[in-house]
């Protein structure tokens, strides 16, 4: 007598999943909401290998937003100083360091503490900046522990760098009075990419290395049009958004060699959008969007195409529609936003997995005696 059986190891579905990319066949997730008792809203904004995901959420209570971990099944509020009221997490690193602000209102206006997490120790953190001349919002942290951002000092906006050996470094020139900067990511290599404008002005898409002074445009024609470099991989390709046409709609882009390129169909259908994340494979992650009619989709990048992440995915009961994704880490694990209910916004992390008859589309069920 013989039976089938439809058991498949963890290694087995890994290994289906990753011959199932190869192969160029369209990706499918499973929808993994980030659910924290108490918040009406949950915005998601990184995710590491170990699939760990960081970000802040709003209480429902008192709409302060807190920091929070999220490891994969439950949600952990990062601490923070007691003379600070809120906190956000905005990125983590590969050995579990995150880096995010703590912030409080007070009659002299907002007060600004720049911290650094470790997620193997949440009970402690470190104040990497708390001089309110000089106010400190990380944007991204690499494994070698530099920390990128934006700086606020008398009321001008500039880039920063900062490390545990060198501290704060402005390595942002003027570019004409009243220069405005932001690096958004930093790569292992110190690769830096961001974004500039004059006050009022539109964003321009910049790069440099750490430890070098100035910065230049990321490729040809970024400063003539609206454009912005949001995050880069190890193999130096950086992504964001540019107006490339010049009619006024910025597109998710790629920028590589100095040519900033349109991503293939990642609009979806809409009339303009951004590239967030991109790992070391170029899988890319991003938002399509429409603001006249009020419409958001999530995509990927995969393979040379472009998909609506909720279409490939199970669980869209719990999202109505989704409105970015923000992060993918080497695995594929993507972290995003999607609207929860009518107003609110709730977020998730997409899961690689096989296609729902992959797994035995190719004799995978086995006789066993």
């Amino acid at each position: 007598m013989h039976v089938r059986s439809r058991c498949l190891s963890v290694a087995v579905l890994a290994a289906l999943a990753a011959g199932t990319a190869a192969a160029g066949q369209a990706p499918h997730y499973h929808l993994v909401p980030i659910e924290i008792p108490g918040a009406s809203d949950v915005y998601v904004a990184d995710i590491n290998d170990a699939g760990l995901a960081v970000g802040y959420y709003i209480s429902a209570e008192d709409g302060a937003t807190q920091a929070f971990l999220f490891d994969g099944t439950q949600a952990t509020t990062l601490p923070r100083p007691a003379d600070r009221a809120e906190a956000q997490a905005t990125a983590i690193n590969e050995i579990g360091q995150i880096v995010g602000y703590a912030s409080t209102i007070t009659d002299d206006g907002a007060q600004t503490t720049a911290m650094l997490w470790n997620a193997a120790n949440l009970a402690n953190y470190t104040v990497i900046g708390d001089d309110q001349a000089v106010k400190l919002n990380p944007a991204d942290i690499n494994d070698n522990g530099t920390v990128v951002g934006l700086a606020s000092h008398d009321g001008a906006f500039r880039a920063f760098t900062w490390t545990q050996a060198g501290g704060l470094a402005d390595g942002v020139p003027d570019h004409g009075e009243g220069t405005q900067a932001y690096w958004s990511a930093v790569s292992n290599a110190g690769k830096l990419v961001g974004g500039w404008n004059l006050i009022f002005g539109a964003t321009h898409a910049m790069t440099a290395q750490a430890g070098m002074p100035g910065f230049a445009p990321i490729a040809d024609g970024v400063d003539d049009v609206p454009s912005m470099a949001h995050n880069v991989n190890e193999t130096g390709v950086a992504v964001g958004e540019m107006d490339v046409e010049g009619n006024g709609k910025s597109v998710p882009v790629t920028f590589a060699g100095g040519t900033a390129t349109a991503i293939p169909g990642a609009l979806l259908g809409l009339s303009t959008g951004a590239a967030f994340g991109i790992n070391d494979t170029g899988t890319i992650v991003g938002r399509a969007q429409n603001f006249l009619t009020l419409s958001f989709k999530a995509f990927v990048y995969v393979d040379g195409t472009a998909y609506d992440i909720l279409a490939q995915s199970d669980g869209g009961k719990t999202f109505p529609y989704l409105l970015k994704g923000a992060a993918v880490n080497n695995h594929g694990a993507i972290a995003g936003l999607g609207r929860v209910g009518e107003f609110n916004v709730g977020s998730f992390i997409a899961v690689p997995e096989p296609a729902p008859d992959a797994i035995f589309a190719n004799g995978f069920e086995q006789a066993i005696p």
